[in-house]
């Protein structure tokens, strides 16, 4: 047959049956020439694991309610932002808890037939993509499917003139036709850290080797990532493997190898410690990854979800912000109400290891800076910095800080539903703040056992964006002028010159609310009027004459000033490229927002390249 004049087309349908894999297609009248084409399957499978970042999972309490399940779509979006903005700090603190959440597989999954059309809704939630963000990674895990499997080679009527038996995806990162504009395409808009080398033909048909079945591990991203590198371990030797005997019964398992996105790289590199799973891992790549933590947590505890304002991207990021702002936490009172207790998300504070050589090159190591200005009275006039943390240990030094007025976390803020206080041992003296700081004890540990571990085989890209600045610093302005000199007095202000305060009234109506301190103490004090948030105010003791009015208002920079990708700054991505890293590859990749890093084509090619070269390293 002339396979110019026939309609091709794939199997109608793909079944698997004692243990022998059947396609099925349709007849049709002699006159009509049609081919149907199948691949028999590959003799090796190597699953693609998707591991997503933080929010991106979807959450189901112990009813089978969903209690987050990130929307799909402008008119879901609405509806779900409506819920949200009725729930209160107490509310979210007792739905959004990490003892009694779980993940939700039963998410929506939406399937593209012409780039998929093997792939069933069964055959997705199967493999898990009903428990991650649809409108946020379907497009990754579609594509990756499609020019993993069935696209990695062109149909009988689309070869082309060249012999190239591979897409057109494939054809732009394999050394055929116009190589130089190639490689100079990827050299521009990559910018590897190491010499590249598009992929040589014969390993592209080496793929056809392998099939590349591709899974979504959701995970309860409010637990410690330790704990849900155990959970995604526990799938994939057990749900994972067993869709493989179904689907490829015939196929030989060899190795698994793992894509993620953000805080997934966190929980990827605590999965590659853990002896049940470990030496089936052949590879990883990871997409904006906080490799050593993101200076925004800090931001945002004090400031709530900064939405519209602290955005630096175009018009579309800066609406998208502002309407993920009520569900996420519009204000520091809704988010530390449900971060306070989740060691998943304060995982991702900066790490012992977080360095700002380039902006801060006289103290690397800090992150949050301190501002003010001297009075007239001081003989060196001028501006007070004192830049934090000063030394490897941000845990002690600033997260369990607690009554200097830059301190992360609001007491009164923790608990505002109650449950931990009922729980506490005040015969002890226990307070809410103390189970607060067993919390960053968790998130240290984590830090310790993963700040300098990435696979033997790890590719990864970050962004370093301009128009897509984030916080690499975040930094507090007095502005009022200090009678002081020392960057210490300017630490210490409360301690050194602050009055003593009765604590503020808050709404926490629960009974024995922080009942262990009724006595004064010395407070941060905000905008009492409007309790706005990113304000801090310092009363000074009269006697010491610290400023004309006896107080000191301080405001946190609400615009990040680092390149990055509006959410992870460039410092914590190029962690990757550190000395003794020793990754395989990195790459700088800009142009999308931290959401849609996986939604821009230079991404996915990228992406599909280290797979690739991951998979040519499989014996």
């Amino acid at each position: 047959m002339n396979t110019e004049e026939a309609y091709i087309h794939d199997a109608y349908e793909i079944e698997t049956v004692n243990n022998q894999v059947g396609y099925i297609s349709q007849t049709t009248p002699s006159d009509t020439k049609t081919i149907c084409e199948v691949s028999p399957p590959p003799p090796f499978v190597v699953p693609i694991i998707f591991i997503p970042g933080i929010m991106g999972s979807n959450l189901m309490n112990e009813n089978k309610e969903h209690i987050w399940y990130p929307p799909n779509g402008i008119a879901k979006g609405i509806k779900e932002i409506s819920l949200w903005k009725k729930k209160d700090a107490a509310k979210r603190q007792t739905e959004l808890d990490l003892k009694s959440t779980m993940v939700g597989y039963d998410g929506e999954i939406k399937l593209n037939k012409k780039l998929i059309p093997y792939i069933s809704q069964e055959i997705a939630k199967d493999r898990g993509w009903g428990s991650v963000w649809s409108k946020g990674y379907g497009e990754i895990l579609i594509y990756l499917e499609s020019y993993l499997n069935h696209n990695l080679i062109n149909n009988i009527k689309n070869r082309t003139d060249d012999g190239f038996k591979g897409t057109d995806e494939w054809e732009k990162i394999v050394k055929i036709g116009k190589i130089k504009k190639k490689q100079d395409h990827i050299n521009k808009n990559w910018q590897p850290d190491k010499f590249f080398e598009l992929l040589e033909e014969m390993d592209h048909k080496a793929l056809v080797n392998y099939a590349f079945p591709v899974f979504a591990c959701g995970y309860n991203w409010l637990d410690t990532n330790k704990s849900s590198a155990e959970l995604v371990a526990a799938r994939m030797n057990n749900e994972v493997m067993q869709q493989l005997k179904k689907e490829f019964p015939s196929s030989i398992f060899k190795k698994f190898i793992i894509v993620t996105h953000s805080m997934g790289g966190l929980v990827t590199r605590a999965l590659i410690q853990n002896p049940s799973i470990k030496d089936n891992i052949v590879g990883v790549v990871h997409g904006v990854m906080p490799a050593s933590g993101a200076p925004a947590v800090y931001q945002r505890l004090t400031m709530g979800w900064d939405g519209f304002k602290a955005t630096d991207g175009g018009l579309f990021d800066k609406i998208g912000a502002w309407v993920a702002a009520p569900m996420f936490g519009k204000d520091s009172k809704d988010l530390t109400a449900v971060l306070a207790s989740a060691p998943g998300a304060l995982e991702l504070l900066p790490f012992a290891n977080f360095r700002n050589n380039i902006e801060i090159p006289n103290s690397p190591k800090a992150w949050l800076i301190l501002k003010a200005t001297k009075t007239k009275s001081q003989s060196n006039n001028g501006t007070i910095t004192a830049y934090l943390p000063q030394t490897d240990d941000p845990y002690t030094e600033i997260y369990k800080k607690k009554d200097v007025w830059w301190q992360m976390v609001n007491e009164d803020y923790i608990d505002p539903s109650g449950q931990i206080t009922e729980k506490l041992d005040s015969k002890n003296g226990k307070t809410v703040f103390d189970e607060y700081t067993k919390v960053i004890d968790v998130v240290l540990e984590l830090h310790n056992l993963i700040k300098d571990h990435y696979h033997e085989n790890t590719y990864a890209h970050y962004a370093q964006d301009d128009d897509h600045k984030a916080f690499g610093q975040v930094t507090w302005t007095c502005h009022d002028k200090l009678n002081i000199s020392t960057e210490d007095e300017l630490i210490n202000l409360v301690e050194k010159y602050g009055v003593n305060q009765k604590i503020p009234a808050t709404d926490d109506a629960s009974e024995g609310a922080n009942s262990a301190e009724t006595q004064s103490r010395f407070v941060i004090v905000q905008n009492d009027e409007n309790e706005q948030d990113g304000v801090r105010e310092v009363i000074f003791d009269e006697q010491y004459q610290i400023s004309k009015n006896n107080k000191a208002t301080f405001k946190v920079e609400i615009h990040p000033t680092s390149p990055g990708d509006g959410t992870v700054c460039y410092q914590s991505g190029a962690d990757t490229r550190a000395e003794g890293r020793n990754l395989k590859q990195t790459f700088v990749i800009n142009g999308y927002d931290h959401a849609s890093n996986y939604a821009h084509k230079d991404s996915q090619r990228c992406t599909l390249y280290c797979i690739a070269k991951i998979a040519l390293d499989i014996n």
